[in-house]
C-alpha cells in the first residue's frame, strides 16, 4: 500500500495540511517545513491530507495536467519529513462536503488535527467557498489552532504550481529547477522499442511515462536513475522526423552504459535542454549531429 485511508485512526492526534501539492515545488516545501515545526512543537505526528484524482476534475470536469505523478509526490512528501501521507479519492460525494463538515469530519473527526497549516490561498469544501479566513474561525469554534504560511516569491512572482506547469511546458528548466528547488523529472517504465537506435549505433531505452506534463519536444542533457545508479544520458522526445514513424516517443541513450533493461523503473532527470528536434537530409547527418549532442551533454554533465 503506497499511502494511508482516512480510515486509519491516530490517537494521539496531528498536525494536518491538505492540499494538491502537485510538483511538491519550495513554496509546498516552506510549507511542509512549518507543518514539521508545529508536530515536533506538539509533540505528535505530522499528516498531509492530499488527493486523487485532482479535484477540479470533480469540480469542474476537466483538471490541470499533472506535474508529478501520485507515487512521486508520495514519495517527495516523505523525502522532506512527513510522517504519514493520506490520499483521498476526491470523488462527487466528497466533493459536496461543504467548508465546515470538511473540517469537522475529515480533518477533526477522521485525521484528529490538533493543528492546520495551509497556505495563504487555500480553498476547500464545496465549490471552494471555504478559505483562510473561514479556517481560522472554525478553528476557534473547534479548539484547532490554524497556520497560515504566506506565499513564497522567486524573482519578484508568486511561486506556484500553475507558473512550474507554464515553465515546464514552455521548456524553461532554468526557471522549473529553480521553482522545485530540484531537477524536474519524470518517471516511467522502459519498453520496447522499433530498434532504430541500435541501427545507428546508439541503444537507447523507450520510456513509457505517466507523467502529463513535459517540456517541448528536442534533445536534452539528463541523469537517468536506475534502481540505486545514476547515469549520464542523452534524452530526445519528439516524432523522430528523420528516422521515426510519425509516433510521439521519449528516448534516453544512457552514455557508458551496456546491458538489457526492459520492464525495468526508470527516472529521468531534466538538467538542460539541448537543442529543438530537427529533421536531417540523410541518417549519416542524423548520426553526426547525435555524435555532437552526446558530446554537449558529456560537457553539461562532468560536474554534476
Amino acid at each position: 500500500m503506497l499511502y494511508e485511508s482516512l480510515e486509519e485512526k491516530n490517537q494521539k492526534g496531528a498536525v494536518i495540511s491538505f492540499g494538491v501539492f502537485d510538483g511538491v515545488h519550495i513554496g509546498h516545501q516552506a510549507l511542509i517545513r512549518r507543518l514539521l515545526d508545529r508536530a515536533n512543537e506538539f509533540g505528535i505526528e505530522s499528516v498531509v491530507l492530499t488527493f486523487d484524482p485532482h479535484p477540479a476534475l470533480s469540480t469542474k470536469g476537466q483538471a490541470p495536467p499533472s506535474i508529478t505523478t501520485i507515487e512521486k509526490k508520495i514519495e517527495l512528501l516523505k523525502s522532506y519529513g512527513v510522517n504519514r501521507v493520506v490520499v483521498e479519492d476526491f470523488d462527487e460525494k466528497f466533493s459536496q462536503l461543504s467548508p465546515e463538515e470538511f473540517v469537522r469530519d475529515i480533518l477533526i473527526g477522521k485525521l484528529r488535527a490538533k493543528n492546520i497549516v495551509v497556505g495563504y490561498d487555500c480553498a476547500f469544501g464545496k465549490n471552494r467557498a471555504g478559505d483562510k479566513w473561514l479556517l481560522k474561525k472554525l478553528g476557534e469554534k473547534y479548539n484547532v489552532s490554524v497556520d497560515i504560511v504566506d506565499p513564497i516569491k522567486l524573482d519578484g512572482d508568486v511561486v506556484s504550481s500553475t507558473r512550474l506547469r507554464n515553465a515546464i511546458q514552455q521548456g524553461d528548466l532554468e526557471t522549473a529547477n529553480k521553482l522545485l528547488g530540484r531537477f524536474y523529472s519524470i518517471s516511467g517504465v522502459v519498453i520496447s522499442g522499433k530498434g532504430i537506435g541500435h541501427k545507428i549505433g546508439r541503444a537507447t531505452a523507450n520510456i513509457q511515462t505517466k507523467n502529463e506534463v513535459l517540456p517541448p519536444s528536442g534533445v536534452y542533457a539528463v541523469k537517468a536513475i536506475l534502481g540505486d545508479q545514476s547515469y549520464d544520458g542523452v534524452l530526445n522526445m519528439g516524432l523522430q522526423p528523420t528516422i521515426g514513424d510519425g509516433q510521439f516517443r521519449i528516448e534516453v541513450h544512457l552514455i557508458s552504459f551496456e546491458g538489457t533493461i526492459y520492464g525495468s523503473e526508470i527516472e529521468i532527470l531534466f538538467i538542460k535542454g539541448i537543442r529543438e528536434e530537427k529533421k536531417f537530409a540523410s541518417s549519416e547527418e542524423l548520426i553526426k549531429q547525435i555524435e555532437k549532442d552526446e558530446m554537449t551533454a558529456k560537457e553539461i554533465l562532468k560536474n554534476l
